[in-house]
């Protein structure tokens, strides 16, 4: 008596498949490139581990890091919005910025990004 089992994907289980892959595709290559390039940044502000931060004035400091960002491609981000604090035994360095990108039709993604180096932390 022969069963027939069905095998493998129905036409449109295929095509469901294919449309949930190509939206996170999608969303790999719109958000991803994102991430990657505060990967940079982050790697930037922790780079200054090997400089005397506390020694450097704002200017320096944002000159090295608008030359890391070049080196790197990082194009989106600015060093004017970096905020240095000051006090007697330590420099905090914080660049937080949020990128917004069209991601499919009228739907935007936003992205917050908050990255600090902080010379007073281990």
């Amino acid at each position: 008596m022969g069963h027939n089992k069905q095998r493998g994907l129905s036409g449109l289980s295929l095509l469901v498949v294919l449309a949930v892959a190509g939206f996170f595709l999608t969303i790999a290559t719109r958000v991803g490139p994102l991430y990657l390039d505060n990967s940079f940044v982050n790697a930037a502000l922790q780079s200054l581990q090997n400089e005397s931060v506390h020694t450097l004035s704002d200017r320096q400091i944002r000159r090295k890091l608008s030359d890391y960002f070049t080196v790197n491609n990082v194009r989106d981000v600015n060093v004017r919005d970096l905020v240095i604090k000051r006090n007697k035994t330590a420099t905090v360095v914080r660049l937080d910025y949020e990128r917004r990108i069209n991601f499919l039709a009228n739907v935007d993604v936003v992205v917050v990004f908050e990255n600090v180096y902080d010379t007073a932390a281990p």
